[in-house]
Formats: C-alpha cells, sequence, structure tokens
C-alpha cells in the first residue's frame, strides 16, 4: 500500500473516532486559505444579539469561537465578559477544539473561568467585574468557543460591535442582531464592509441583522491608517435615554452633553476652608492664565490618580469634596475637582470628553454615541484655549500630549455638547535640536559632549526617563545612542516650560573607535547613530494609504576637532531634499582645525495615497543614506 493511501486511511480512521464520540466542530481544513494568508488567528463565528426592553433593560447574548493559528496570537483566546451592579452573567462556558474539530475540553482539567475586578491595579475601588478564561496552548491550531449571556439593568449606551479586533486576524463568519420595542428608534451607522440591516417585525419588536463573511486579514505596513479606520464595525445608539428621573432625546452632540450635565449635577461643592484657600492663593495673580496656572499646581500637589469606576457605567465623577477630602480621584473626578476650584475663583471651564490613546479609534462625528473614555478640560482664554490633563501629577501646565491631542473632543457646556478639536504640535513645535561636540585623538576615540533638547511631543521620550534612577536611566541611554561600546562619564536630563515642555538630555562620553581607520584614512560620521531614520521595506504592492500622524523637526549641529597631524582629504558637498514628504539639508564646514557640521530633517504630517509609498520610502532611503556620510582624515606622514 502507498504511503499518501495509508495517511488516508489513518485520517478518516481519526474521523470515524471523533464521529463517534461527538460531532467535530471548526476543524482547521474548514478554513479557506484565503483567510490564513497573513493571519494569526481566524474568528470561526460570531455571533450577538442585544435586546432592548420597554423599560430601557437589555440582555446581550454571544456566541463566538476563535482559531488560533500560531502562538503569536496567543492573547486573542482570552475572553472577559464585564458586569457590574446594574449587570450580571446569566452563564458563561467554553469549549477546545484540536486540528480536526475535536473537542479537547477534557484535557484542560485546570482551566476555568474566574472572577476578578474589571479594573488594574491602578484601581482604588469600582463595581466593574468580569468572568474571564484564559487558556494557554502547547499546540496549533486551536480553537476555543465562547458562549455567554448578560442581563442589563439599566442602559444608556448600546454596544458598538466590533467582530474582528486585530491586525493578522480574518473572519469567516459574523452576525449581529438588534431586537428593540416598536416604541424605540434606534439610531444606526455601519462603517467600512458593514452591510445595510436586515430588518424584520413583529407584533412588539423590530429586528435589525446584519452578516458578514470571509473578511481577509489586515496585513501590518509601516505607516498605516488607524485599525479601526479598516476593519468592520457597527456603532447603535438609542433615540432616547432614560435614567432616574431623567427622560431626553439621545440624537444629537447637544443632547449627549446634556446628559452628561446631568450626571455631573450638584457634584461641583467644595469646603468654605478650600474655597478660602483657593481665593487666597490666586489674589496676586495678574490675570485669568496665571490664575489657572496656580489652581492646576494645587491641584496636582493635593491629589493624585486612582481609577474610581462606580455607577451608571462609570460615567458619573465622584463629588469634587469627596476628592477634596480623600486626594484622589480617576480623570472623570479629577476634572470635576479643577473645574469646581477654577468656579469658585470665577473662571470659566468646560468639562470634556475625548478617545484618548496612541491607538483610539477616530471619533465617527456625524453619529453622536459613546465613544470616548477619558476626560479633559478646556479652559477659554484670551489668547488660546487652555487644556489641561487632570491624571497626572507631572504634566505640564496646559500640554495634552500624545495621549489626547489633535482629535475631536465633547466640551459639554450650557447648551448641552459641542464638538471641538485638541490642539495639534506642528514640526516648528516639535523639535528635537542637539549640539555635539566631539574631540578625536590620534587613535580615533572620541571625547564626545552631547547637549539635546527635545520640545512638545518630542519631550515625551525624556518625561519617560527623567524619573528613572540614575542606573536605568543609564541602561536606556546606552540602548538608545547607538554606540554599543561607549563609556557614559556623566548624563543629566531635565524637564520643564509650560505649555510646549523642554525635556533635556546632557551626556559626556568616551566612544572607542568612533573613527573607523583603513591604513593611514580615518572615516569619521558626521550624524549619530540614534539620529538615523527608519526605513521600512518597499512592500509592493502597498495596500493602504500613507499616514504620517505627526510632523516633527530635527536639527544639529556637530563641531569634531581634528588632531594635530591629520589633514582632511574628503569633506562632503551641502546635500539638499525637498520633498512633498519633508525637507532633508547636510552641510559641513572647516574652520580652523574643527569641522562644523549641519544636518536639519523636517518630516510633514499627511496622508499619501497607497501609490505615494514607494516615493515616500525613496525619501526616507535618501536621507538614510546622507546620513551615512563620513569625513575623511588622513595622518601627515
Amino acid at each position: 500500500m502507498k504511503k499518501n493511501t495509508l495517511s488516508i486511511l489513518v485520517f478518516l480512521q481519526l474521523i470515524t473516532s471523533a464521529a463517534i464520540a461527538g460531532e467535530l466542530k471548526y476543524g482547521i481544513s474548514g478554513i479557506p486559505d484565503s483567510l490564513k494568508k497573513n493571519a494569526n488567528s481566524v474568528v470561526r463565528v460570531s455571533e450577538t444579539t442585544f435586546q432592548v426592553y420597554d423599560n430601557f433593560k437589555a440582555q446581550t447574548t454571544v456566541l463566538y469561537a476563535v482559531t488560533i493559528l500560531n502562538a503569536k496570537a496567543l492573547d486573542e483566546a482570552e475572553m472577559r465578559v464585564y458586569y457590574d451592579n446594574n449587570s450580571s452573567v446569566n452563564y458563561f462556558k467554553f469549549r477546545i477544539y484540536n486540528t480536526l474539530g475535536e473537542d479537547i475540553t477534557r484535557s484542560f482539567k485546570t482551566l476555568e473561568v474566574t472572577d476578578e475586578s474589571a479594573t488594574s491595579g491602578g484601581q482604588l475601588y469600582t463595581d466593574d467585574r468580569c468572568k474571564v478564561v484564559n487558556p494557554t496552548f502547547a499546540q496549533y491550531p486551536v480553537t476555543i468557543e465562547y458562549s455567554y449571556e448578560v442581563k442589563s439593568q439599566i442602559i444608556t449606551y448600546y454596544p458598538r460591535w466590533v467582530p474582528m479586533a486585530y491586525t493578522n486576524m480574518s473572519l469567516q463568519k459574523a452576525s449581529f442582531t438588534l431586537i428593540v420595542p416598536k416604541t424605540q428608534s434606534p439610531r444606526i451607522k455601519g462603517v467600512y464592509h458593514i452591510p445595510e440591516a436586515k430588518t424584520t417585525s413583529d407584533e412588539q419588536n423590530n429586528r435589525y441583522s446584519w452578516e458578514i463573511s470571509n473578511i481577509a486579514a489586515i496585513e501590518t505596513e509601516p505607516y498605516s491608517p488607524p485599525y479601526y479606520e479598516q476593519i468592520p464595525y457597527l456603532l447603535l445608539a438609542p433615540d432616547r435615554v432614560k435614567y432616574d428621573e431623567y427622560y431626553n432625546s439621545f440624537n444629537s452632540w447637544s443632547d449627549f452633553g446634556k446628559f452628561q450635565s446631568y450626571l455631573n449635577q450638584g457634584r461641583d461643592q467644595l469646603p468654605p476652608e478650600t474655597v478660602m484657600k483657593v481665593t487666597d492663593l490666586i489674589k496676586e495673580c495678574p490675570d485669568n492664565r496665571s490664575k489657572v496656572k496656580k489652581v492646576y499646581k494645587y491641584m496636582q500637589d493635593r491629589t493624585r490618580y486612582v481609577g474610581v469606576q462606580i455607577g451608571i457605567g462609570g460615567s458619573q465623577p465622584i463629588p469634587a469634596d469627596y476628592v477634596d477630602k480623600k486626594g484622589y480621584g480617576d480623570c472623570k473626578g479629577l476634572v470635576n475637582y479643577t473645574k469646581a476650584l477654577l468656579t469658585t475663583v470665577g473662571i470659566k471651564s468646560f468639562y470634556t470628553l475625548v478617545s484618548a490613546g496612541t491607538h483610539s479609534a477616530p471619533l465617527i462625528t456625524d453619529f453622536p454615541c459613546e465613544q470616548f473614555n477619558h476626560i479633559i478640560l478646556c479652559v477659554p482664554d484670551d489668547r488660546d484655549t487652555i487644556w489641561l490633563e487632570c491624571t497626572s501629577q507631572r504634566k505640564a501646565f496646559g500640554y495634552l500630549g500624545t495621549f489626547t491631542d489633535n482629535r475631536d473632543a465633547l466640551v459639554v457646556n450650557e447648551n448641552g455638547g459641542a464638538l471641538v478639536k485638541t490642539i495639534a504640535y506642528s514640526a516648528n513645535e516639535n523639535i528635537s535640536s542637539r549640539k555635539v561636540s566631539v574631540i578625536i585623538d590620534n587613535e580615533g576615540d572620541a571625547s564626545v559632549k552631547t547637549f539635546t533638547e527635545n520640545k512638545a511631543i518630542q519631550s515625551e521620550e525624556i518625561e519617560g526617563e527623567i524619573y528613572e534612577s540614575p542606573e536605568d536611566q543609564r541602561k536606556e541611554y546606552l540602548k538608545q545612542v547607538g554606540y554599543s561600546d561607549c563609556i557614559i562619564n556623566s548624563l543629566k536630563y531635565t524637564l520643564k516650560g509650560d505649555f510646549i515642555p523642554a525635556g533635556t538630555v546632557e551626556a559626556d562620553l568616551f566612544v572607542p573607535a568612533y573613527a573607523s581607520k583603513s591604513g593611514n584614512r580615518y572615516f569619521v560620521p558626521i550624524v549619530m547613530p540614534d539620529r538615523g531614520v527608519s526605513v521600512p521595506q518597499n512592500s509592493t504592492p502597498r495596500v493602504n494609504p500613507v499616514v504620517v500622524s505627526r510632523a516633527f523637526t530635527d536639527c544639529d549641529t556637530v563641531v569634531i576637532t581634528i588632531p594635530a597631524g591629520f589633514n582632511t582629504e574628503f569633506i562632503p558637498g551641502k546635500q539638499l531634499i525637498d520633498s512633498k514628504f519633508g525637507k532633508y539639508t547636510l552641510a559641513a564646514e572647516l574652520i580652523g582645525n574643527q569641522l562644523h557640521c549641519y544636518r536639519s530633517l523636517v518630516v510633514f504630517a499627511d496622508r499619501y495615497k497607497a501609490a505615494e509609498y514607494t516615493d515616500f520610502v525613496a525619501f526616507l532611503k535618501k536621507t538614510a543614506k546622507y546620513d551615512q556620510t563620513k569625513v575623511v582624515l588622513t595622518q601627515k606622514n
């Protein structure tokens, strides 16, 4: 008998045995090859039903199965089902299947559903909890199927449906069903690959259903748009909101703001002694801006961030007098507290909702609904709006940074709410400037002194290091600077400034073999290794548009002292790149026994067509090539 015939018989016997033991499900052979390409995992089935009742209660039922193709996607096997004091998990079950589709759940005897706090160690108290299954596997592929049901006693927002939540994840089949009473008219927004809903009805309810299938994995590409611009997802919202005595329409951002104002109502009271203290604190301030700064510093010195997630889905701030007494709060509580402090000294400010984080989904501005995860404070000012991040004891006054910059936010005001744009930092603000002094000896070793000043977004690199121990600072600096065997004689970090913070790093280094030697020639680099740009692979064909999210400027002045007994054999001429993607300049001149080198790189923030990716990479390659330029010295006889 031929070997391949024997293999087929063995395979058939395995299937027969499995069929006797139970139904085969989710075999790997059932996944089309097109869904395996670029995929680390495949959503086999995702079925969600969200039913709303006349009394504004709801029930969510989910069946979800994902095949983990390799260890890179192990985290995607975890499932968390959230609940709080206003909701309950009726059931939560899981099954595990092997490559053939056999049920091997019994092999995972120690795997069970655990009940945990839904928030991390930064949370002080919360009524948010979750049921968790977190499996680990020794062999792949493997499939895990989950089913659960959650009942909610209070709903003010409808869930969003995101059936595939990761890059390199494909989707085989998914459906979402919304069931609402005929007395309600839900608002619906489908984004990317979401078809029109199929609608049916009975005597009491309207039913809306969506189905999608065979969505290939999104391959991670450099400079891609945000992930949420590429995946299918569905936004849903009620047409009215009811909570306690509040019952109102919910069709505009103004409506959204009115509901938030209701939740905040009466939570801005402060103890009389605090009012007196703050009033006295600002009495010498010449203008509103200096008053705001004093109050902000007062808040930072007296409080710390601690997560507090209770009541109405964590949307309501704890009272200002409680924050004042205890000295802690979450973003909602600290913003509400700072707002109350400013009110006591006659300064108007606005509670502002924003979607924070580097990888947060862009706000769908034409669909008012819950799309936020953070609160900041907006303070109108004659010169410009003052934005305050109230959760950090160290954040510079008036500076937002990468966490909340350049995005749509909802300001809660007297008329309800209005969308505004938070500050965007330009290339003229996101500057890193460096002065370098290099003294080379006869062996090519060098004493290198650097002074780097980073502003705005670029200052965050320094902010991340400034509070570390000196030992950790040195370790991190050695990773970044690009001289693996250099000796750090001294290293100093500073951070200062308001609105546009400036961080500095001052370093004194000894760098062996700074100049590489070949015969009697010495090749001296004029750009430090950590200044080089990262050049991505020029993948063909490019699928996604090219997105440069933030503009920046790097500029360097390097003075190289040439040792006695050496001549300059080669000094590079001036190099210029003037491109739609940015600008680059490199120049050098000899003044006495010192070589003065100048480098400037400006990268523009913009969005380009996929067809322009090749040109973009060419721009980066050209700058990288010029950054490798070396001066050639020769030793005199």
